[in-house]
């Protein structure tokens, strides 16, 4: 006599007496030997989209691509016939796939096992839709795509500022100088885009992280004004590069080392938004007189070629008595076409 302390609370008893397989998460189909379907429960019914009365005595093939169907009947005639005990599982996991009576095909794990009962072979698949298991997969492997493209780009950049601040220092003093400011220039884009979490970041909120270095504590000193733009990783290495170099020379040069001095640094848009020129422009007052350089340094060359070339841009320095004007028109498309493209190096 069973122990009444065994037994299950009389109000889950209604419960227990639905059929098990109504239970189970996963798809549950049995057919015979022949692949005529003999059981399709509930969770079967959720995931094809058939109902169990349209599919029982049906060929288990309706629930496949039909690419896949004369193959998986021989396989299904082929595993009935085996030999070995009764009720040994024999199928093993691989991934399949299923075909919903909406006709769309989606990625699975099944496993299938032969049984005998009362002298007729029955096998049984469990079926699992693991379609968003897929697209998390997708996922991760676009992510680590993307960020070994980074690395590889950043990379590029970082041995192309060893060597060109190298060949334009005369000293080593000089050397690590220029070399630290650029490489915490890249480190901060970086940590802009949060180094691969982001595919873009905020234009003025690049250029905010290069010159809040040079903000007076009233800010008055420095103005970002234009729309919000998002570019991409290569182009916010390029463009941080260039707005390092107009500050690090107007802090030496120019506005932002002289009492009084003011960079506004706007940006806006020519022609159709999409498809037009996205205007920046740089612009210094209320520093020193102001004379065009007699020879051009490493920082003149990487904004009037690197950005340039890089950006498709048109880059124009206008050396003005009152102040330095830098203007940088570059193609809209540009700003998020660098992510398909190998890593460069860059040269002056």
């Amino acid at each position: 006599m069973q122990d009444p302390a065994l037994s299950p609370p009389p109000e889950l008893l209604p419960a227990l007496n639905v059929d098990v397989l109504a239970l189970v998460a996963d798809s549950v189909i049995c057919t015979d030997s022949e692949g005529r379907i003999l059981v399709f429960n509930r969770a079967a019914e959720q995931s094809f989209g058939y109902s169990a009365d349209e599919v029982i005595g049906q060929q288990v093939g309706m629930l496949l691509p039909e690419s896949h169907r004369s193959e998986h009947f021989h396989q299904v005639r082929g595993f009935a016939a085996g030999g070995g005990a009764a009720n040994r599982l024999m199928g093993h996991r691989r991934e399949v796939l299923g075909r919903r009576k909406n006709g769309h095909v989606f990625p699975a794990e099944a496993m299938v096992s032969r049984q005998t009962i009362d002298g007729r072979i029955i096998l049984t698949v469990v079926h699992r839709d693991i379609t968003e298991r897929k697209e998390l997969e997708a996922l991760r492997e676009a992510a680590s795509r993307e960020l070994h493209h980074r690395m590889k780009n950043l990379l590029a950049v970082v041995d192309s500022l060893v060597s060109i601040s190298a060949a334009s220092s005369v000293s080593v003093e000089e050397f690590r100088v220029s070399l630290t400011g650029r490489l915490k220039s890249l480190a901060a884009t970086q940590s802009a885009l949060r180094f691969g979490e982001q595919q873009s970041t905020n234009l003025n909120a690049l250029i905010l992280a290069e010159l809040s270095q040079y903000q007076t504590p009233d800010g008055a000193n420095v103005a970002i004004e234009g729309p919000a733009v998002s570019v991409g990783p290569r182009a916010a290495q390029i463009l941080a590069l260039a707005v390092h170099e107009l500050a690090t020379n107007s802090a030496k040069y120019g506005s932002l080392g002289h009492a009084g001095g003011r960079v506004v640094v706007t940006s806006a848009f020519e022609g159709e938004e999409d498809e037009g020129l996205l205007v920046i422009q740089w612009l210094e007052a209320g520093g020193p007189l102001v004379k065009p350089p007699e020879r051009q340094g490493f920082g003149t060359r990487l904004i009037k070629k690197v950005v340039a070339r890089a950006l498709r841009a048109d880059v124009a320095m206008d050396y003005r008595p009152d102040g330095l004007v830098c203007r940088m028109k570059v193609p809209r498309a540009m700003l998020e076409a660098d992510r398909q493209e190998p890593a460069r190096m860059l040269s002056v």
